[in-house]
């Protein structure tokens, strides 16, 4: 990642701050996009003081005008985006029986329709540079049913679906569209109610993942080294899918 330019959505906290820091670590410039500008700025200030090149966009993303406008401001900041992680998302466990419509269409929102407005956004400045790098953070809960989150786990679905309809349709101009699936990663989310403590044991690893774990497997993605994969999903779950 020397030299590359990447810009990644949802990053003050948990996994998202976890790949800015890792991919500045290999020596990329990170613009961080996240809608809580204290904590975006603190964690744009803890990458400098690392000595990283770190910018930080406030923005809410979801609708369309949001999410070209904060991907001009990274760009603008950066000069040119080599890679674009998709990894803003909201987590929220309601019954599916209790799921309103206001808490539906924030989640897809956040977790889908934010994703493909950015990575229009992003193939619309990639192409200028004749090749690209875009990672979206799916979920497990995209792959297996999850009754607690039925709205969550239809987004994340989504993700798989467009991450697959954009490899297809962007491969053959250098831009590469994957994803990681990410199983049960000891964030904040998971810690609430025991819940990480609970599903451990149902995990072949006999543990939740680390936020950076994840990010490894983003930085692949978003690298050079990735020369042949389109449109996949890499699932990163400590075998939880196969349990």
């Amino acid at each position: 990642m020397q030299g590359k330019s990447v810009v990644v959505t949802g990053a003050a906290r948990g996994i998202g701050n976890a790949i800015a820091h890792v991919l500045a670590g290999k020596g990329a410039r990170v613009a961080l996009i996240d809608k809580d500008a204290a904590a975006l700025d603190a964690a744009v200030g803890v990458l400098s003081n690392q000595g990283c090149e770190a910018y930080p966009v406030a923005a809410e993303l979801g609708p369309r005008a949001a999410c070209h406008d904060a991907f001009r401001q990274a760009a603008q900041a950066l000069g040119r985006v080599d890679a674009l992680v998709n990894n803003a998302g909201v987590y929220i466990r309601t019954p599916m029986e209790e799921i309103e419509d206001p808490e539906w269409d924030l989640i897809f929102d956040i977790c889908l329709r934010a994703v493909f407005h950015l990575s229009v956004a992003a193939v619309e400045h990639m192409r200028g540079h004749g090749a690209g790098r875009i990672v979206n953070i799916a979920s497990v809960d995209g792959f297996v049913a999850f009754p607690q989150m039925a709205h969550y786990a239809a987004a994340k679905a989504g993700v798989i679906s467009l991450t697959r309809t954009m490899g297809l349709a962007y491969a053959p101009e250098g831009i590469l569209v994957n994803g990681v699936a990410p199983g049960a990663v000891e964030t904040g989310p998971m810690q609430q109610n025991d819940y990480m403590k609970n599903l451990a044991p149902r995990i072949p690893m006999k543990r939740g993942g680390k936020p950076e774990e994840i990010a490894e497997a983003v930085a692949f993605l978003a690298s050079d080294a990735n020369t042949y994969m389109a449109g996949e999903t890499m699932i990163v779950s400590g075998g939880l899918v196969i349990a």
